[in-house]
């Protein structure tokens, strides 16, 4: 993250609604992701040229294939009940972290290329081209948002800004512009089988020393099978259980249980961790 510097907040007993501090997170964003961990999930690498259409296709896609999306985006009568609500706002003060102003950056476009008013009178409902400028917002400000969904609690339609949030995430990816944390780790899944990236030898070197921890502990050899073919059970696991205590002691008590019940069960170097 680029080190920004803004008034921390106090925190009281009951918090304060700060002053509203334009651009405040103007120039905090994430990493993009590098080209590698994007192809890796059939991403663009970087920015494509036609970025803008590829951006209003993906768009249109996901107004068709989630039903609520277009609904969220028509429903909010701009009432403010959720302006307050939201953690990134309370803690920055930013006006854009608002909830109803982060639906705004996409709202804006969709009534201007999705809506009939906003084709032909764009000025009569604040409706918005979607210029570098506008992707750069979405950039920051879609990756300002936790998706806590708070805000939707308070919100007398209900509106979803997760939703829209995911939506506008989607999009960026979709012109090469993914998220570094994100995507990275998505796509080790995808490549590697796990989130940490950790390789098959070295996933099996690791069930081989608990292996032997654990024979060494009850003076039982227990097996921590991994690929083995024709095996009952395939237990996929957080990744925390092959590293970190005192979760390795989970997947410690998962062997000696089969190993008691005499099932056959097996690990995976292909998908390794839930």
């Amino acid at each position: 993250m680029v080190k920004q510097e803004f008034p921390v907040p106090v925190i009281t007993e009951h918090l304060q609604v700060p002053r509203v501090q334009p651009d405040a997170m103007a120039e905090t964003k994430p990493f993009v992701a590098k080209a590698e961990f994007q192809e890796a999930l059939g991403f663009p690498g970087k920015l494509v040229d036609n970025w803008q259409s590829v951006a209003l296709d993906k768009m249109s896609e996901l107004l068709g294939k989630y039903r609520a999306l277009p609904v969220f985006l028509d429903s909010c009568v701009k009432c403010g009940a959720c302006t307050d609500k939201c953690h990134y706002y309370l803690g920055t003060g930013d006006p854009k972290n608002m909830p109803v102003a982060r639906q705004d950056l996409m709202r804006n476009v969709y009534r201007r290329y999705f809506t009939f008013a906003g084709r032909y009178f764009p000025w009569l409902v604040g409706a918005q081209d979607l210029t570098e400028s506008v992707l750069e917002d979405w950039y920051r400000y879609y990756h300002q948002c936790s998706e806590c969904r708070r805000c939707s609690v308070y919100c007398p339609f209900g509106i979803d800004t997760a939703e829209i949030t995911m939506a506008g995430r989607e999009i960026l990816a979709s012109v090469g512009l993914g998220q570094k944390y994100a995507n990275e780790i998505i796509g080790k899944v995808h490549k590697i089988g796990n989130n940490l990236g950790l390789p098959g030898p070295a996933l099996a070197d690791t069930l081989t020393g608990l292996e032997e921890e654990v024979e060494e502990d009850i003076g039982v050899k227990v097996r921590f099978p991994l690929d083995e073919a024709g095996a009952d059970v395939l237990l996929v696991t957080p990744s925390a259980d092959f590293f970190a205590e005192p979760h390795v002691d989970g997947l410690i008590g998962y062997a000696k249980v089969f190993h008691q019940a005499g099932i056959r069960w097996t690990l995976s170097s292909y998908a390794s961790e839930a």
